[in-house]
Order: C-alpha cells, then structure tokens, then sequence
C-alpha cells in the first residue's frame, strides 16, 4: 500500500536526520574565506557597471532570504562588480563562486564571471574566472576553484555579466575561499531535474529532506514546486514522497516519466487548403526552414483572442512598395486579428541591412510590434558588414521585452541575385522562419507554372500580381506553423552566431544625446524618410564635426552616388578611417560603413571631417554600437 510505503520514507528520512547535523553545513568541509555576500542586509558593497543598478532585495534568493538585484542594463557588460583590493592579493591563487538566476528575457542564457584590473602597462583588462549557461528561473554556480590573480593587477575588482543579453539578474552567495576549495553552491548544469530540490547536480538524502519541507509547509518558489513534483502530475503530494525515497534507497532507478498533457482542440489540425496542387507545392517550396513556431503561434493565438496585433516590415524598395506587406497584413487581419490590428512598413527604397539596422531602433523596436519581417536579400551583398548587420538585426528583434516572432524573406533579382546563402544560414542559426521566393519562384520558373513578366515590374520588384504571391506564401506558411504537429513548446535565442551579432545594440543617435556636439562645417538640414537629420558639408572651410559618446563603435550613414561624393574622416580616439561616399550601384540614395569599433565598451572621443574640402558629403545617420 502506498501509506505503508509513506511510512517507510519517513521513518527514513527521520533515521538520516537523527545522525546528521542541520542541512547547509553538512555537505560542505570548513574552509577560510576572503569574502562573503549573501546580501541579506544590504548589497555588501557591489555597485552597477555601466548603466546597471543593484539593490539587496528579498523577492529571490539562493540562500538565506536576500539576493543582488541586477537591473537597467543598456549594454551586456553592464553587470554588478565589487572592488576587491582589500580582499585578494596579486600572484595568490582563490577559489571563486557566485550563483546567479534570471527571470525574463530569454529562455536560456550565459553568465561570465571576470575580473578587471589594471597592469603595470597602465591598461585595463579583462580576464574570465567562469562562464555557465542556464534556463530561465534556474539558479547556476559560477566557480573556478584555482583561479590566479595576475602579479601586476591592482585596482582590482570582481564583476558579473552576460555575452550578449541585457536581462536583469539576481546574484546570491557570492564566496572567495583558499585555493582548492569546493564550494558549495547550485551547480553547474543550469537545467532543473526533478528531485534535486537543492540544485547540487545530485539527487540524495539532502534533496529528500528538502521534499520533506516542501510536502509539510508548502512553498511559494514556482522552481522548487517544479523539482519537488517527482511524478510530474502538477502537484506536490506524499507520492513525491514516496517516489524520491525509492530512488535515494536505490530501489529504483528512474523516476516515472510525467503524463502527456492533453492535445489542444486546434482548429487549424482541420484547415484544408483549396489550392490546386501544383500551386500547394509553389507554396511549401517556398518554405526554407519552418523554424521555431512557439512565438509566431503565442502571437496569433493572442490576437484571435482579442489582443492587439502589430505585424511589421523591414527592408528596402520591395518592401516599401506594399506589393506584398499590403496584401498579406490584410489577410492576418481578417484571418487571426479579432482585436485590433496595426501594420509597420519600414521600408526604404535602395537601402541594406546596415542601413536598416540602424534605423531599427526608432522604425521597429520602439514601437513593439508582435510579428517582424526581415526582407534585404537584394540589397545586401557578400561583405562582413552586410553580414553582420543582418545578423544584428535578427539578434536585435529576438532580444527585444515583448518576444516577438521574427521571419525572414528572400526574394531574388529577375536575374537570379540574391544574398539567401548567408541570410539562410542566419535564420537556421537562430531556428527562426525563412520563407524564400528565391526557392519558390525559380522552381516556378524551370516548371514552366510562372514567367519572369508574371512576378517582376522590372529588374528587382515584384509588381501587384508577384506581391500577392508572396503574401500567399506566408499565408501558407502561417497556416502551416499554426498546426499541432508544427508547433514548437518554446524558444531559446541561442548563444552562437555565424558571421558575428556584436553589433546589435547599434541605434541612430540625435545630435543632442551626444555630448559636446558641434557641427563643424556640416550645415544641420532634413533627413531622408524615416532618418531624422541630416548634416551636409557646406565647403566653407574643414572645420570637423567632433561629439563623445560611450559605445563599442559607430556606424556613419552618408549619401552615396556614383561618383563625385568625396571622402570622410572618422577620428575615433586618435585612430581614422576614411568612408567614400562614390559606391557602385548607388543613386544618391542612404548607404552606411562601419566608421569605428573597438571590443568593450567606452569613452569615444569622435571628429569626423573631409578629405577633400570641396567635396559633397551628407550624413543622414550616426548609429552608436552600444
């Protein structure tokens, strides 16, 4: 009987308790410590790096009853640090640990613990202590047991970070010790397993003592809940119990796996589609990967409940033009948008990636819309900017509070140019939709189904009738991703990159949020569509244009014609490097270079003059790379 079996556990656990000291002290050997925050009365002298703010708090914690709050974070190296001169000696060996959790954000993400010191070159640097990768609400133990403080480092301090994200963090138990020394902690595997309800990366006597505390007075942490819920049934009851006794005494060696959840009733599990057949096939061969589905699904599934849906676009002419985004945001509209429904075209004609991405902030993301379309695959070319500038972009929106779903959209030239290889191996990196009509309408083509006169208007734009065919592709693939069997159960922004996402935190500074700004011989006039200002060198002297700002890097965008547009400047701390305006395939049109970056952020002390006085230059852009 299962309450015989209930009294055999207890029994048990009230054995081990009756020999054993109390739960915390136990596991661990005495050690000398150099320094220890449990944050419990305050924040034990941490501060914010950069922009980041900490305060003690009791909301979270690992121990005890108070954490580090780690919050307002603009950049990834904005973390929590503490000054360690005091504390540790150069040339000594120490073990460090520090356990640390987020709560929002992503579903997964990585942890640095360094340290930064000044050497004897009077240069500041960075060096790794541990690095770990967790799930969101899982606390994870950063440690390095022998790590050396370098002989020449002095103004030395500790500090917490992320690679790339900005979420705030919780940190707790913050512990230097004598070299050697393992300290206890939440281990390092970042994942939550049933049963380990102390986070050790064991499962053992001590986690049955804990289950025991949940079972009789209950608990408030939704992660300890989920732990202690041995046989996955939504609750914690005496059979959990009875569950994690069996396998600590070695009488089983499993635990039983958790009931399928019940199937949604799924409307669209029924959807027949009324296309013919060879047009079914022009539409799934459009599909380039499905990609992760569980945004894209939450998103509609809210607006066919009532929630405002916002679907944006950006890329270039193709998408300014509406020839598509028109058609197919009023299908979504009156397909899934029950509530109210808001379309974003960002368009601009003749313009990249690199051009996009530093609009992005103003054009995209401060406006939080649920469903993003990336479309560039005619403008962007084979060069490393290019590349990464898409990449930021898609880093970009997948990072942003509100989670939207993000897709990708290749198109091609009537002569067969398009940039898919490197946007195709972007969007398989970060698992997101790609829907190429490169794919869809080239197989169209060899078929004999479509000709060139039956989407193209010209060289690179669809005309009304090839618009609606790509509208009708992503209606396919909306249908197809909202399926039960094509449903992802959640999404994780994943750490890798191919060509590099560093520049992702890039936005289009105003003059007057940088410091110190003066023109120079550039005369102030308009912008060009979504770009705000413009400044035109007014060959009346090469008085440079000079501001700071903090930043990793900047990104000029400038006029760019054929030719006669002349040579700029950029002077960042004392290192220059000069932008041609004169680029191929350009019209007078905005196009963008990487004037300047630089591997962490900081002061960048900025003159930005001509080459050549008497040339014509226009800069309609300064995005800064935080």
């Amino acid at each position: 009987m299962r309450f015989k079996k209930f009294i055999s556990a207890v029994t048990a656990v009230s054995a081990v308790l009756a020999c054993m000291p109390s739960v915390g002290a136990s596991a661990e050997e005495a050690y000398t410590e150099y320094l220890h925050c449990s944050f419990e009365d305050g924040a034990d002298g941490w501060t914010g790096r950069g922009a980041a703010k900490v305060s003690a708090v009791n909301s979270e914690f690992f121990r005890g009853n108070g954490s580090l709050y780690t919050s307002g974070r603009t950049a990834s190296w904005n973390g929590a640090t503490v000054s360690l001169d005091s504390i540790v000696v150069p040339g000594q060996e120490y073990s460090f640990s520090a356990n640390v959790k987020f709560t929002s954000g992503g579903k997964k993400d990585t942890f640095y613990m360094k340290l930064q010191y000044m050497g004897a070159d009077g240069k500041v640097n960075y060096s790794p202590i541990a690095e770990g990768e967790t799930e969101k609400d899982v606390w994870i133990q950063l440690s390095n047991t022998s790590y050396q403080i370098p002989e020449d480092a002095s103004e030395i301090q500790l500090y917490i970070e992320t690679p790339e994200s900005q979420n705030s963090f919780y940190v707790d138990e913050v512990v230097i010790a004598e070299a050697g020394t393992n300290i206890g902690g939440a281990g390092t595997s970042g994942k939550l397993t049933r049963g380990d309800l102390n986070f050790d990366d064991s499962i053992d006597v001590f986690d049955m003592i804990e289950e025991r505390k949940v079972l009789v007075d209950g608990t408030e942490n939704s992660v300890l809940k989920k732990t202690a819920d041995i046989d996955g049934n939504g609750e914690v009851e005496v059979n959990d119990l009875v569950l994690l006794n069996e396998f600590v005494l070695g009488q089983t060696g499993e635990f039983p796996e958790p009931p399928e959840p019940p199937k949604p009733d799924n409307k669209w599990d029924d959807y027949v589609e009324t296309a013919s057949p060879e047009w079914i096939n022009f539409y799934e061969s459009s599909i380039c990967s499905m990609g992760n589905t569980y945004r894209l699904a939450q998103k509609l599934e809210a607006a066919e409940n009532g929630e405002h849906l916002t679907v944006a676009y950006l890329g270039g002419s193709i998408t300014e033009g509406k020839n598509y985004s028109r058609p197919f945001s009023a299908y979504v509209d009156e397909t899934f948008a029950q509530g109210e429904f808001t379309e974003i075209n960002a368009g601009m004609s003749g313009t990249s990636s690199v051009v996009g991405l530093v609009r992005s902030e103003k054009d995209i993301v401060a406006k939080a819309p649920d469903i993003i379309f990336l479309e560039f695959s005619v403008n962007d070319h084979e060069g490393e900017l290019y590349k990464k500038s898409y990449e930021s972009l898609v880093k970009k929106f997948l990072s942003m509070p509100n989670e939207p779903a993000v897709a990708i959209i290749i198109t091609r030239s009537k002569g067969g140019y398009s940039s898919q290889e490197q946007m195709e191996a972007i969007g398989r990196n970060f698992d997101v939709p790609i829907i190429s009509m490169n794919n869809a309408i080239g197989k169209a083509f060899d078929s004999g189904l479509l000709k060139p006169d039956d989407y193209y208007t010209d060289e690179y734009h669809p005309h009304e009738k090839g618009g609606q065919y790509i509208a009708d592709c992503l209606a396919y693939y909306f249908r197809k991703a909202m399926k039960t069997e094509n449903r992802s159960d959640s999404y994780s922004i994943p750490d890798t990159s191919v060509y590099g996402s560093e520049l992702w935190t890039c936005a289009n500074a105003m003059p007057e949020e940088l410091q110190n700004f003066n023109s120079g011989s550039f005369t102030a006039e308009r912008g060009y569509g979504s770009l705000p200002y413009g400044y035109t060198f007014s060959k009346n002297g090469n008085t440079p244009m000079t501001f700071k700002t903090e930043g990793k890097g900047l990104i000029i965008v400038f006029k760019a014609n054929s030719s006669g547009m002349g040579n700029l400047i950029v002077n960042v701390n004392g290192k220059s490097t000069t932008i041609s305006g004169n680029k191929l395939y350009t019209w007078g049109g905005p196009d963008a270079e990487l004037g300047y970056i630089q591997d962490v952020s900081g002061e960048l002390d900025v003159s930005i003059s001509m080459e050549n006085p008497v040339s014509d230059f226009t800069i309609w852009g300064i995005g800064v790379v935080k």
